[in-house]
């Protein structure tokens, strides 16, 4: 029973390694090897965790939403009764989406490089798509929550491509946090005047 949990924490060791390695060069460039030094796991007993750089990739995918989504279950469920307003709903998710998503860009760098590996590998775009489905379906619930809107869907594809735009934007201008913030902001306002 000891060696199950010895066996999840080198995991999370490796995948947060993997995310390491990505803000410092390209999945392409990343090898077994350096997730294995930065991991300070013997890259050939990487193979015991996982099957191959690939599969460290798959998971890191999936170990990421899988973060994101208990942040944003409890910051919804700590934010659910305040919104006065017939948009209180979509405010907390954008909330979530600014303080913990948008404008992190060590998040939006690895996310760039996972796009890049989605391109051509098709495992891989099917995790993102994955993603973008739970992603889209949380901005499409909250606005029909706040009051809906017939248009639910089509705003929620927008207002993800523009926030996953706004993060790219972030990391390539060098924007900093207070001015992301501020797009951000007036774009979701009237968002929310729509809804």
């Amino acid at each position: 029973m000891g060696r199950k949990p010895i066996r999840e924490q080198r995991r999370r060791e490796i995948l947060e390694a993997l995310y390491r390695c990505l803000l410092k060069k390209p999945y392409s460039e990343t090898s077994i090897k350096d997730i294995g030094t930065e991991s300070g796991i013997n890259y050939a007993m990487l193979h015991y965790y996982f099957r191959s750089k690939e599969d460290i990739l798959l998971n890191f995918i999936d170990h990421l939403y899988e973060r994101y989504d208990r942040l944003f279950s409890e910051h919804m469920r700590q934010t659910e009764g305040r919104g006065d307003s017939s948009g209180g709903n979509v405010s907390a998710v954008f909330t979530f989406y600014n303080d913990y998503i948008t404008t992190d860009r060590r998040l939006q760098k690895v996310f760039f490089e996972i796009w890049a590996v989605a391109l051509y590998n098709p495992r891989v775009n099917t995790k993102l798509r994955k993603i973008y489905r739970a992603l889209i379906g949380a901005v499409e619930s909250a606005i029909k929550k706040s009051g809906g809107s017939t248009q639910a869907a089509h705003l929620a594809i927008a207002t993800v491509a523009f926030h996953e735009g706004i993060g790219i934007f972030s990391v390539f201008f060098n924007f900093n946090k207070k001015y992301t913030t501020m797009l951000l902001e007036e774009f979701q306002e009237k968002i929310i005047e729509m809804v």
